[in-house]
């Protein structure tokens, strides 16, 4: 009986850590999840129109995502280059939708309020 027990709560252990877990999610629902929740925050505070608010969060996932596979196995050096040429390579296709100054600067500071906003990460 104490083993039936035992099964039965690692069974139940392994069921729920599984059953939470967060698939990482598919670019199609990722981008529309984040039109969602940001694209408001930005035509407010930014002042963009409904198709440049589209783009700069289309940008923001494509940049994102390919920081995420070129960042991994990279050493500080080599990480902060590539960071500061995934920033460049977005200033630029900003400038290309296109944006003022002010709007960039906008988009950014609601970004950066947006970061301040979120929970601090645990883990690792």
């Amino acid at each position: 009986m104490k083993k039936f027990l035992f099964l039965t709560l690692i069974l139940c252990a392994m069921v729920s850590t599984t059953t939470y877990a967060q698939p990482a999610g598919d670019p199609p629902t990722m981008l529309q999840q984040m039109k969602e929740k940001q694209k408001p925050g930005l035509i407010e505070k930014a002042g963009l129109t409904d198709a440049q608010a589209d783009r700069v969060i289309e940008i923001n996932l494509e940049i994102r995502q390919q920081a995420a596979t070129a960042l991994r196995d990279l050493n500080e050096a080599d990480r902060a280059k590539k960071i500061a040429e995934f920033k460049a390579a977005k200033e630029k296709k900003y400038s290309e939708i296109p944006l003022t100054e002010e709007q960039i600067k906008a988009v950014y500071a609601f970004y950066e309020d947006m970061g301040k906003k979120m929970p601090p990460k645990t883990g690792n």
